[in-house]
């Protein structure tokens, strides 16, 4: 028994729009070299050309209680803990804001926006660069 004309032309075309669809949506970098490129790419300049895997640990409803909301997301979109966890990874956190410190200054920010955001991460449990990402990180991502 044959599909009809009409019916096999309507599932061609669902087709079609499937495969427009998932050929749309941007491949997930996974080379680490192109990831390297691209988290250097959005901690300087601030351009995101790739989704990376990091991105959808993201949680808008979570994040959005936070009332630094604003500044804490433009954070992890520029890759500023996903850059702490690399530097704090093969070190003991020294208990100050060091890393931190370096990143932001890296990051081409004016000292005084700097201190801003190092008192945002104080006034979020963040006194130390192990607490930025344990206090500070956490309140963006997961359930």
């Amino acid at each position: 028994m044959s599909l009809g004309n009409g019916k096999r032309s309507a599932n061609r075309e669902k087709r079609r729009e499937l495969e427009e669809k998932l050929s749309s949506e941007p491949e997930v970098l996974k080379e680490r070299k192109l990831i390297r490129e691209e988290v250097k790419r959005r901690l300087v300049n601030g351009l995101q050309t790739h989704p990376l895997e990091y991105d959808a640990i993201f949680n808008y409803e979570k994040a959005n209680l936070n009332k630094d909301f604003d500044l804490l997301s433009l954070l992890f979109h520029r890759m500023f803990f996903y850059r702490l966890n690399e530097k704090l990874s093969g070190l003991t956190c020294d208990h100050t804001l060091r890393l931190s410190n370096q990143i932001l200054t890296q990051m081409q920010l004016e000292r005084g926006k700097i201190n801003e955001i190092l008192d945002v991460f104080k006034k979020n449990g963040g006194h130390c660069d192990c607490e930025v990402l344990y206090k500070v990180e956490s309140q963006l991502i997961g359930n």
